[in-house]
């Protein structure tokens, strides 16, 4: 199989690997929402019978829903605009935003091994890119480091402007650099002219993005 005719089938897959762990999300959501719409229906009937309504929980349920409403919103938008990352080859992006954006995007892939991922404070950056193969290159860096993470570490990523293109940055409280190279997404590295540097001084991963034209 040619390069041309693989790449695209892993941009595909890679498409229904976020599309499931989205629709996961989205039926937890309806879970929640239906155990407390059940409850709220338990507490008609048993005030139809004469029984005390007890507003508390009541109040409990109806806000049970309220928080799943507004998750439910965050996941349908993050998707919303992962999808529409296709719609053009190249623009210039807001790197802070698909930093973010892929984070969100990873983070059922981070709760399935017990780690937290957070986004730490970002300088603001923009270069031209691709969005849907920036947000590829973001979640495979992130689920590489993942690898070498313990469940109960937290993973800390963020972005600032570097020599003209932006650098990434990984790290694990305490512990050493999560991310020592590129390899498990080596291809897709060399595609976006990007690559990864340790700073084993301050046990941070870096995934430097080079400008369209600039050396890697």
């Amino acid at each position: 199989m040619s390069r041309t005719q693989c790449e695209p089938r892993e941009g595909l897959r890679f498409f229904g690997r976020i599309s499931a762990s989205v629709s996961h999300e989205i039926k937890n959501v309806f879970a929640v929402i239906n155990e407390a719409a059940g409850l709220i229906e338990d507490f008609t009937l048993m005030a139809g019978r004469g029984v005390p309504l007890q507003p508390e929980r009541l109040k409990s349920a109806a806000n049970s829903i309220q928080g799943q409403i507004k998750r439910g919103d965050a996941i349908v938008r993050n998707m919303n605009a992962f999808a529409h990352s296709t719609d053009e080859d190249v623009r210039e992006v807001n790197l802070v935003e698909a930093l973010r954006l892929a984070a969100d995007l990873t983070a059922r892939f981070a709760d399935m091994r017990q780690i937290r991922l957070t986004v730490g404070e970002s300088e603001p950056a923009s270069m031209v890119a691709c969005p849907f193969d920036l947000t590829r290159l973001l979640h495979s860096s992130i689920v590489a480091a993942f690898d070498s993470m313990q469940p109960g570490d937290t993973l800390a990523v963020s972005v600032s402007p570097y020599g003209g293109g932006a650098s990434f940055s990984l790290s694990v409280p305490g512990k050493d650099a999560p991310l020592k190279n590129d390899e498990p997404f080596a291809e897709l590295a060399r595609a976006m002219n990007a690559r990864v540097e340790v700073d084993e001084k301050t046990g941070t991963s870096q995934l430097l993005l080079a400008d369209k034209g600039a050396p890697a």
